[in-house]
């Protein structure tokens, strides 16, 4: 009996995470490039998800950006470490639509995260041509 109680309880906190989780990447917000970095500037408490390939990241990121490469499924012990309480960002190169942070994002929402958004297209290529930091 036990074992129904705590599996239909696990399932029933699944189901009010999904219906609490946007059901569609459209609809998870974007943030701009300018906002990010006013942010980063004023020392906000915010977490930068790089989600493109280690190759690409390695190539050059947004200052401070931690790499977590997308997956069709990302697993609790890839993201694990992330603050609950603070706005995480993610981002990609995937031109618009940022299918990779978006999905990224998505799976985030999905799994209790809830202050989530996506760097808005161009998002690292106009980091880049704006000159803010990037590194290596």
């Amino acid at each position: 009996m036990g074992r129904l109680l705590a599996g239909w309880m696990a399932g029933v906190c699944l189901m009010a995470l999904a219906g609490a989780a946007p059901a569609a990447a459209e609809e998870i917000p974007r943030i701009g490039v300018g906002e990010l970095k006013r942010m980063m500037d004023e020392g906000a408490a915010v977490t930068v998800i790089d989600v493109q390939p280690k190759e690409a990241y390695a190539e050059g990121h947004v200052k401070g950006a931690i790499s977590i490469p997308w997956r069709s499924q990302i697993a609790l012990e890839d993201v694990w470490s992330l603050p609950t309480d603070q706005l995480i960002v993610t981002y990609c190169d995937c031109g618009p639509g940022e299918a990779d942070s978006a999905d990224f994002a998505r799976q985030l929402f999905q799994m209790g995260y809830e202050n989530v958004k996506i760097l808005a297209d161009p998002s690292i290529k106009e980091w880049r041509a704006k000159g803010y930091p990037v590194e290596k």
